[in-house]
């Protein structure tokens, strides 16, 4: 079995979120309905609610259970008329803007603050998105201050946090944030859930209509299963959220060992705050393609930048904004987690170290 180091792309499952969902399988539960059944089920999501509201510092009836990151992150872009978003941005974001206006980052992959401002006095922005952590590189965006400049213009300030949850500390009612995208299966629960985070009631357009479900944001029968495992999840991930920053320090020996070892590599966003588990690293004279690969042959999975391009190996976006145009082509992310041993890394260094070697001959 192949060590698997792509946590950033999905997560295992956690015991808790399993054992959550095999409880409600079965039964005919439907929140809508009005019988013991249906009220059971509907005990079933408010705990859940309260559960991932927790994890997030919001209230319960803040949360808007969706099928995913990308519905919550396209349930508040398809109701901006002229949406203005950072340059590195996951395409669920890019993808859901209408006629963009993109704001800039420098080559640590950070937003410039002085030019969120005058962005938003230029385009005159009715939505601000800016992503918490970026999902290749690792780097953490300053999401207070972007958000203070926001509500200073009465913007709303929007955020994909899909990434960020569950390794930092999110703390979305002193963020000063309008919403909040995150997903179930970054953090341990499983796919096909997410979340939209509000902070009160706003205008938006649902993309799915019918029955009024999540208060008429998001209709259709709610996933009981999943939702349930997302709480779990929630609950697990805050739990061990200090614990995860432990894993920083195997994340930077691993960095240490292949910097000390190869001149040439490029570790992306190096001199900045990054998430701990993320380490996104340039080998010049290799593809990204060709890295996965070998790796893989050698019992490693790890990644190209982003897992949602249908398995396709492309050029990074988020890299070609920083300026790195050559580490486009040449990078990969090893993304690490709670079910990794303490040598994974180790092992890994050498393999790559190896394969460093072998190509450039």
């Amino acid at each position: 079995m192949s060590i698997y180091l792509d946590y950033n792309a999905t997560t295992p499952l956690r015991e808790e979120a399993k054992i959550g969902m095999l409880e409600v399988m079965g039964p005919p539960y439907n929140s809508s309905s009005v019988h013991s059944y249906g009220r059971k089920a509907k005990s079933y999501l408010d705990e859940a609610r309260d559960l991932v509201a927790t994890l997030v510092n919001a209230s319960r009836d803040q949360i808007i259970f969706t099928s995913g990151g990308t519905e919550a992150n396209a349930l508040i872009m398809h109701s901006a008329n002229c949406p203005l978003i950072s340059s590195i941005e996951h395409e669920a974001i890019i993808q859901s803007s209408h006629n963009p206006t993109f704001l800039e980052v420098n080559g640590n992959g950070q937003v410039n603050l002085n030019q969120v401002e005058s962005k938003i006095l230029e385009a005159k922005p009715d939505i601000l998105s800016v992503m918490w952590a970026n999902n290749e590189t690792g780097v953490i965006q300053p999401i207070n201050e972007i958000a203070e400049i926001a509500n200073h213009h009465n913007v709303h300030i929007h955020c994909d946090a899909i990434q960020a949850v569950g390794k930092i500390e999110i703390d979305f009612k002193y963020s000063g944030l309008d919403s909040l995208a995150i997903s179930s299966h970054k953090i341990g629960g499983p796919s096909g859930v997410g979340a939209l985070v509000v902070s009160s009631p706003l205008k938006l357009n649902p993309i799915i209509r019918g029955g009024g479900q999540e208060r008429g944001y998001r209709s259709g029968t709610e996933n009981v299963p999943g939702i349930v495992g997302f709480g779990a999840a929630a609950r697990k991930a805050l739990s061990e959220l200090k614990a995860f920053r432990n894993i920083s320090k195997k994340q930077r020996q691993f960095e240490k060992k292949l910097k000390k070892s190869l001149s040439e590599i490029i570790i992306i966003g190096e001199s900045v705050e990054r998430l701990a588990n993320t380490t996104c690293v340039c080998m010049p004279h290799l593809s990204s393609e060709a890295q996965v690969i070998a790796l893989d042959l050698e019992g490693f999975a790890v990644s190209a930048g982003s897992a949602c391009s249908s398995g396709k190996v492309k050029e990074s976006h988020v890299l070609k904004a920083m300026g790195l145009d050559r580490a486009s082509k040449n990078s990969i992310r090893i993304s690490s987690g709670w079910q990794n041993s303490e040598n994974d890394l180790e092992k890994l260094a050498q393999a790559y170290i190896e394969l460093y070697k072998r190509s450039y001959k």
